[in-house]
């Protein structure tokens, strides 16, 4: 399964999240050795010993990113997995991300390419893990806009309210969920989400959702893996969106073998 089957995202845009990654790990780099350059001196006079663990404390540190960004590199672009460098590339790229961000503005990169290709870059090394969990752990997480603003019965708590009308998406991601013996929840906000994570403890999570809502839960529920997908929005944002069911489905597939 390829990435851009993912989240209809190109691949190529992943190098947007990739460079600025570099560039912010560069220029992070400077600023630091700028700064030691003017306090060695003064460490160096309170403690040697001080100084000498500041110094490795800092050289640890950013061996640790610089080894999480190439080997998101590596496995962006040769489709090959290093399981037990995830976490690492994980760490790397949830703290270089707000600085990514940053940076983006002066080089007149808009925050929703960012944010689309770091949600690329997120699926494109969480799919070559192999899930080990079976269904039940698994977390289909929903924002309560892909009901049909008309609708009177309220799925946002119970999903089974669901009368299956077919005007939304709801209904085949509901049969979706009972096909492949799923956990789904739809939630109104991040308190909700954040809630039914801790109800549900999965061990993987597929969450649909718009930019913004998107990245934000990728980098709060770390270190919990989850496939982002963006919604589609043919309205107003927050408003009668839609996600492709195949694409799901074609996810599960994937994720447990069938």
């Amino acid at each position: 399964m390829k990435i851009s089957s993912i989240n209809k995202v190109k691949p190529t845009s992943m190098l947007i999240f990739l460079m600025l990654s570099t560039l912010s790990l560069l220029i992070l780099m400077c600023l630091t050795t700028l700064i030691w350059w003017f306090i060695s001196p003064r460490l160096h006079e309170i403690s040697s010993l001080l100084a000498f663990i500041v110094l490795t404390s800092l050289r640890v540190f950013y061996v640790i990113i610089i080894l999480g960004i190439l080997t998101l590199f590596y496995e962006c672009y040769s489709n090959y997995s290093i399981k037990y460098f995830h976490r690492l590339i994980r760490f790397s790229v949830n703290l270089l991300f707000p600085v990514n961000v940053f940076l983006g503005k002066f080089l007149n990169i808009t925050k929703e390419r960012i944010r689309e290709s770091f949600i690329s870059v997120n699926n494109s090394f969480i799919h070559l893990d192999k899930f080990k969990g079976n269904s039940k752990e698994i977390l289909l997480l929903l924002p309560h806009c892909l009901q049909n603003l008309q609708c009177t019965y309220r799925v946002t708590n119970i999903i089974d309210n669901c009368i299956d009308c077919g005007k939304c998406c709801i209904k085949d991601l509901k049969y979706l969920s009972k096909e492949y013996d799923i956990n789904i929840a739809i939630a109104t906000g991040g308190t909700i989400a954040r809630k039914i994570i801790i109800k549900t403890k999965p061990k993987l999570i597929i969450a649909v959702a718009c930019q913004r809502d998107l990245v934000d839960g990728l980098l709060e529920v770390f270190p919990i893996p989850v496939i982002g997908l963006l919604n589609e929005r043919p309205f107003e944002p927050c408003e009668n969106t839609s996600v492709d069911v195949n694409i799901i489905k074609n996810i599960l597939e994937s994720l447990l073998r069938r």
